[in-house]
């Protein structure tokens, strides 16, 4: 599961739950993050549109999704460079 502030265009998330049942499970690209208030009365809803090969766009929450780690090597994290 993941929180609306880790969903950011560009990074890649696994699809956990969907209305779509072929794209459960797979991965895909983040393209927008939604934050709507319709009324003063309702609540914010969120939503993430991913772009998923073979299938295209599909709207989610960010609940439906696991974040994909970025990896960085630790042999370079946090060094350095000296001349």
């Amino acid at each position: 599961m993941a929180h609306i502030d880790d969903c950011v265009p560009g990074r890649e998330a696994k699809i956990l739950r969907a209305g779509v049942a072929r794209v459960v499970g797979k991965t895909g690209m983040i393209v927008e993050v939604h934050r709507v208030k319709r009324s003063r009365d309702e609540s914010v809803q969120d939503s993430v549109t991913v772009d998923v090969a073979g299938h295209g766009p599909v709207v989610v929450t960010p609940s439906d999704l696991d974040i994909m780690e970025l990896d960085v090597p630790a042999a370079h994290a946090g060094r350095r460079r000296t001349n």
